[in-house]
């Protein structure tokens, strides 16, 4: 009871990005960030694709 159980990553699982921020993979981060859709609700990163985040947002349309 209490334990976090980590889930098996399924053959097509995406990198997350605050994985690459934290091993310095700044190149890689940000290819995944060029055109965001979506932004991390805990690291804030920004991203192109909900699955390279651990807490996916969606972002808001700007004005203009």
């Amino acid at each position: 009871m209490g334990e976090k159980q980590k889930s098996a990553q399924p053959a097509g699982h995406k990198v997350r990005m605050c994985k690459l921020k934290k091993d310095g993979k700044l190149d890689e981060l940000d290819q995944h960030g060029l055109n965001p859709i979506v932004y991390c609700s805990k690291c804030q990163l920004k991203a192109n694709d909900p699955s390279c985040i651990c807490n996916p947002r969606a972002l808001k349309a700007s004005k203009g």
